[in-house]
């Protein structure tokens, strides 16, 4: 007895459904995925989802106050301080979900920008039991203001 995987043709069936962005959904389900609420001064809030292999990416950005950013990030409760991020060359980086999506720059290859993750379970935060990760990207854009990006899954 022979089984295989094979299409009816006996061709191997193509490899699809890699990661595509979910048609109407944007900032309103990344901030409630991530459970965070934004400063009220923030403006220019974009965001995306986006549905993979085995995860579902949200993506958020927005711009605000250099204060009411580092707040921000601080209710987040990184695992470690934000540290300096060395930029990536533009012209060769690439990534899976990126951020040209949503009209912007890849963080990782901009001046100016700051780094760290959070594991929410790992540090027991209940508020966002759902979710495994976020990457955090604060950039200073000048006149006391800076972009925040925050990936999750």
């Amino acid at each position: 007895m022979s089984v295989t995987a094979c299409g009816g043709s006996g061709a191997p069936k193509p490899r699809s459904g890699g990661p595509v962005w979910a048609k109407g959904q944007g900032a309103t389900e990344a901030v409630g995925f991530m459970r965070v609420q934004t400063p009220a001064g923030a403006a220019e809030m974009k965001g995306a989802v986006q549905h993979g292999f085995q995860d579902t990416t949200y993506l958020l950005s927005f711009a605000a106050s250099t204060g009411d950013a580092e707040a921000f990030v601080a209710d987040l409760r990184p695992e470690e301080a934000l540290r300096a991020n060395t930029p990536r060359d533009s012209t060769t980086y690439t990534t899976i979900t990126p951020w040209s999506h949503l009209g912007l720059p890849e963080p990782e290859t901009q001046q100016k920008v700051r780094t760290a993750s959070v594991c929410p379970p790992c540090i027991k935060d209940e508020r966002r039991s759902a979710v495994q990760s976020i990457t955090i990207f604060v950039q200073d854009i000048g006149d006391g203001r800076a972009r925040v990006y925050l990936k999750a899954f």
